[in-house]
């Protein structure tokens, strides 16, 4: 064998090796390429509605204003009962306002030491509706959700929107305040039978 043909069959015999080097390489390989992230299991895809909800504004008592999914719905849940939007801690109180529960809102300047910024509503039925904010910021971002979702005013006979001013609120308050002291000078629950009893014997 003259040397020639042994180089011949040296470099015939590298390029195999590295051939059979190669595709191993690749096949090692593919399967990491190709796996990706996990196919979602059915009925596990993202939902919009399903994701937690962020709360837009926080009242000085730690009321969080929540917009729900839908453009007509709000709802008000204490900051440590915030979980998913239609999901609230069992046992904690949450308030929902859905379109038209108002038909007025406005930001009022409060007392510095009680409510240095204020909410303030009128419900569908004349019942006033306030809510406390520290800052003048917080204040107009719950304002802006209120009646983007839920104020619906009034209209007219004509048809036309009627925009409730001072006196209306005024009036709303002076009702509020009025049902408030009825409230504060009825007896307990658990002594009315009692009072009323001893009053029928005398």
């Amino acid at each position: 064998m003259n040397r020639g043909m042994l180089m011949a069959i040296v470099a015939v015999a590298a390029v195999a090796l590295l051939g059979v080097l190669m595709r191993r390489t690749g096949g090692s390989a593919a399967p990491e390429s190709a796996s990706g992230p996990p196919e979602p299991e059915p009925g596990m895809e993202d939902d919009p509605e399903d994701r937690p909800a962020e709360a837009v504004a926080v009242t000085s008592d730690g009321l969080s204003f929540m917009p729900l999914g839908d453009r007509d719905r709000v709802r008000l849940v204490p900051v440590p009962a915030r979980r998913e939007m239609e999901q609230v801690v069992p046992g904690t109180p949450a308030e929902q306002l859905t379109r038209g529960d108002l038909v007025a809102a406005r930001v009022k300047r409060g007392a510095p030491d009680h409510d240095p910024w204020r909410v303030e509503g009128i419900g569908r039925d004349g019942e006033y509706r306030a809510w406390r904010f520290e800052t003048e910021d917080a204040a107009a971002v719950a304002l802006t959700l209120l009646a983007s979702r839920i104020v619906r005013m009034p209209r007219d006979e004509d048809g036309n929107e009627v925009t409730m001013g001072e006196r209306d609120y005024a009036e709303a308050r002076r009702r509020d305040e009025e049902i408030e002291a009825e409230l504060a000078s009825m007896p307990d629950v658990e002594e009315r039978p009692a009072d009323l009893l001893r009053r029928t014997i005398e």
